[in-house]
């Protein structure tokens, strides 16, 4: 899943107000961590969560019917079609 203890060779760098950075710290300390092992970890979690959000396609009941009748039963080429893959034949 994550991993977080591999050799690091690259920075990140943010900068934040004092109120939050002292908050981040708090939350840190109280878990026993470092300032940039709880930061990393926590946006390592949001970062996952963000790329799935984007990259996940969610269809409703009425889409998910309408996907796979086109799949089982893939309507015919239309004239556009036929004429773009006769000029660009696949390799």
């Amino acid at each position: 899943m994550i991993k977080t203890n591999t050799t690091k060779q690259n920075r990140i760098e943010i900068r934040v107000d004092k109120n939050n950075k002292n908050l981040i710290e708090k939350a840190a300390q109280l878990l026993g961590e470092s300032t940039s092992s709880y930061v990393l970890r926590h946006s390592l979690r949001a970062a996952i969560h963000d790329i799935g959000e984007h990259e996940t396609l969610v269809l409703t009941g009425k889409d998910k019917e309408l996907f796979y009748s086109l799949i089982t039963n893939p309507p015919k080429p239309n004239k556009n079609l036929v004429n773009l893959i006769s000029n660009h034949p696949l390799q």
